[in-house]
């Protein structure tokens, strides 16, 4: 069910993919712990109006990003009471978490090849520092056209 639609667009001055993703990202990352059922996770994008949650083990790193996306397809295919099973089960395997000293091209070519629409940014002890959408991409591309 995931999905992000791109066309390559040429940034001739290269100076819009080589920003760090620190520079574009959401402060702070809204997180939820692994072991929390899928229906208090539901609640908690709800309450913040948010539609990404960065999930962290007991250590507090980042083990992956669940998207209403995903507990949508859980929900769908999953019999009996999905929404009790853990955020921890509903994450790919892949998980969408990239280091900080990524600038916004690797990052948006790491969404691109795994088919998210959203990545926690980790530091170099796998803690969030923030999170990193589609839309903040789009976002950033809207706010400095000339730069295309």
């Amino acid at each position: 069910m995931k999905a992000l639609y791109a066309t390559r667009v040429p940034d001739t001055t290269g100076r819009l993919s080589r920003r760090r993703v620190t520079d574009v990202m959401r402060r702070p990352a809204p997180t939820v712990s692994s072991r929390l059922p899928l229906q208090q996770a539901l609640v908690t994008m709800n309450r913040l109006g948010v539609r990404h949650l960065v999930a962290v083990d007991d250590q507090g790193r980042c083990v992956g990003v669940l998207s209403d996306r995903a507990v949508a397809a859980r929900w769908a295919f999953t019999s009996p009471s999905p929404l009790q099973q853990t955020v921890l089960s509903t994450l790919d395997i892949r998980p969408a978490v990239i280091p900080s000293s990524w600038v916004v091209a690797h990052a948006a070519k790491f969404m691109i090849d795994a088919g998210v629409d959203a990545v926690a940014v980790a530091d170099p002890e796998g803690h969030p520092v923030g999170l990193l959408t589609g839309a903040d991409l789009i976002s950033l591309l809207c706010a400095e056209p000339a730069q295309l």
